[in-house]
């Protein structure tokens, strides 16, 4: 389900993200049978619609704290017009604001209206987005943050960490380490702030490889084996499908993990063996490591990792 975006690099962040949540869905749902790579490759458009359904539900109901949830569509006409510092886009002076106290009601409504998510050349991401945003209150994510000058979308376009953050966790945090660090003392005391509790879905950057971030122990560790990828500014899946995974240490010995890029548009499966009883071999030539195993080997270091016949992504 790609949600419509375009075929740019702005919103894997997103993307990602929702990809991410709708697999926790279909792989762990309560009750649901064990799926398989090869029922993967078979599932209807019903069950992957579900999923979506599912998955918006859990992102914006997660971000209202699990007491209310905002979904966010378009109306026909503009509620105000443009001037000043504002310009109009076509899409946020005509958004109606829908807001739900019943996590029942809220996923019928979805429901109801998940082919404004999914239309061709629709706006389902930025409504996602709008949505998750007016769920979480715009005071409140102003708070998450470092500083209420950070933003949910950079340099042309990308998303940040803070809305990466944001989907995943209900949160707009601007860090990924665990719980928050204070920064000097008495009136000079900075405090950045990172994850509160353990994530549903995990989280694992290329950054932490070159030492410049830190992946607490609440996102390398999820509550479901699902990671959202960060790699050469790019975001992508990796996920296990065994729960068992994070719950028995002798799982993490020999197991496979599944790569997906959705903005790739990425058609073959990509099945990684990884090997923790072995030590892949020293490299002097950074280059020639593929950076998704760098990102895995942040949370399973020196681990050997088989491509099983799929090219390696450099």
């Amino acid at each position: 389900m790609d949600m419509n975006i375009h075929e740019q690099g702005g919103p894997c962040g997103l993307l990602a993200s929702v990809q991410a949540c709708m697999l926790q869905r279909l792989l762990f749902s309560e009750g649901s049978a064990p799926m398989t790579a090869a029922n993967l490759k078979l599932l209807s458009e019903k069950r992957r619609v579900k999923c979506l359904v599912q998955a918006i539900c859990d992102i914006v109901w997660r971000a209202g704290q699990k007491r209310n949830a905002v979904i966010a569509l378009p109306a026909t006409k503009a509620h105000f017009s443009g001037g000043g510092r504002y310009k109009n886009d076509g899409l946020t002076e005509t958004i109606n604001l829908n807001l739900f106290k019943s996590r029942d009601e809220l996923a019928d409504f979805v429901q109801g209206n998940i082919g404004v998510f999914t239309e061709s050349k629709g706006r389902g991401c930025i409504l996602l987005l709008y949505s998750t945003l007016f769920s979480r209150t715009i005071d409140m994510v102003m708070e998450d943050m470092d500083n209420f000058e950070n933003t949910l979308i950079g340099a042309h376009g990308y998303c940040t960490q803070e809305m990466v953050n944001l989907i995943v966790t209900g949160k707009a945090m601007s860090n990924v380490f665990n719980d928050t660090v204070e920064l000097g003392s008495g009136k000079d005391v900075t405090r950045l702030k990172g994850l509160s509790g353990r994530s549903d879905i995990g989280f694992l950057s290329l950054f932490e490889h070159y030492k410049s971030c830190q992946v607490g122990t609440y996102y390398k560790t999820p509550r479901f084996p699902i990671w959202v990828v960060c790699s050469e500014s790019h975001f992508s899946v990796l996920f296990s499908l065994k729960k068992e995974l994070l719950g028995d240490w002798r799982m993490e010995r020999h197991f496979d993990l599944y790569y997906y890029d959705g903005l790739a548009k990425q058609q073959e499966e990509i099945r990684l063996t990884i090997d923790t009883t072995q030590t892949c071999p020293a490299s002097d030539d950074d280059e020639l490591i593929p950076p998704l195993e760098h990102c895995i080997r942040t949370k399973w270091p020196e681990a050997v990792v088989n491509w099983n016949g799929s090219e390696p992504i450099l």
